[in-house]
């Protein structure tokens, strides 16, 4: 059976971003702290990649992008946490909204 673009894009965010949070783990990550430029990009990338959360105005998807941040760092795995958010928030688009997290708000886990 061939992969679909799809899954294939998501294995593949799903394995560079546990890599990274892995490589996190190892080095030390120190606490982030609110950076509003940081939080502008974030909701910039979620709205670009339509991962906005249904129903969210943006200072609760800021929130659970933080909350994201927290879970990795706390040790839940990526896919858990993509699973998690999808879960939560009722839509498929966790790999994009994890992705954006970790690069916006919570860089030492990016790659």
């Amino acid at each position: 059976m061939g992969i679909t673009r799809n899954r294939f894009r998501t294995f593949a965010v799903a394995t560079a971003l546990t890599a990274a949070a892995l490589g996190a783990t190892v080095l030390g990550d120190t606490i982030a702290t609110a950076d509003p430029s940081a939080e502008g990009s974030f909701l910039e990338e979620i709205s670009l990649n339509n991962a906005t959360l249904p129903g969210k105005k943006a200072d609760e998807m800021v929130a659970a992008g933080y909350a994201t941040c927290d879970h990795l760092r706390g040790g839940t795995s990526v896919l858990d946490e993509i699973s998690a958010v999808e879960t939560t928030y009722q839509f498929h688009q966790g790999v994009l909204f994890v992705s954006a997290a970790t690069t916006n708000l919570c860089p030492g886990f990016a790659g």
